[in-house]
């Protein structure tokens, strides 16, 4: 099944800012989508790195790992994927260990962390699927299972709501944590309903637009008589 479209999910982290999570982005489209090729990156504090990529999947060696450590532990001043996609959908890739490793030992800086909460209290609502990641080594499955069953109850849910829900069980850094494994691997998606809803309000307000200025027309010219 094809992505849903949507401008403000797909530009999360690669719209221009002083901050920057492009990596994200690309890593999603990297794992999700089945690639095969390099992730090839420089640090905000100019330390660059080459990450290589085979059919959505990474190699589980020390070098890459430290290389995806250095990726997601802070913002980037560049990222790009250098790949070609395979021709044959791939929809039932299990996540890459070597992914779940480093974000069982990552630790962000606070300031990094807050920046990682401003960027995803951006998304518009989203569906979240349900994986068992505790069966790909990942140590916080339960977290997840929280994400996702918040999914479930609120409608229009956001990641602010989750990111905003207080709980005594998680910390900020859990729940980022969380909301980065969803993301890049593509198990939280943009909500189609809401998409539908906000396209068909858009068209509404359209409507009515030129409703307005063909009623302030005909005004204008009975005022001229």
């Amino acid at each position: 099944m094809t992505e849903p479209t949507n401008e403000q999910f797909k530009k999360l982290m690669a719209e221009p800012q002083k901050v920057s999570f492009k990596q994200l982005s690309i890593i999603r489209k990297a794992l999700s989508k089945a690639h095969t090729g390099k992730i090839i990156f420089e640090t905000q504090n100019t330390e660059s790195g080459k990450i290589s990529i085979t059919v959505g999947d990474l190699i589980s060696d020390e070098s890459t790992l430290l290389e995806l450590k250095k990726l997601l532990e802070k913002p980037v001043s560049s990222c790009e994927l250098v790949t070609e996609r395979i021709a044959e959908e791939m929809n039932e890739l299990a996540p890459p260990s070597v992914f779940m490793e480093v974000m069982n030992q990552i630790k962000w800086h606070p300031e990094t962390l807050e920046a990682l909460r401003k960027t995803f209290a951006k998304l518009p609502p989203v569906n979240v699927r349900m994986v068992p990641l505790h069966r790909y080594g990942y140590n916080d499955g339960l977290t997840y299972l929280m994400l996702h069953h918040e999914s479930l109850r609120e409608k229009n849910f956001t990641p602010k709501s989750f990111l905003d829900h207080e709980s005594k069980l998680t910390t900020l850094e859990q729940k980022i944590k969380v909301l980065i494994l969803g993301y890049c691997l593509g198990l939280m998606t943009p909500d189609k309903s809401q998409m539908v809803k906000q396209t068909g309000n858009q068209a509404t307000k359209k409507r009515a637009s030129k409703k307005a200025n063909i009623a302030n027309r005909i005004l204008n010219k009975i005022r001229g008589i």
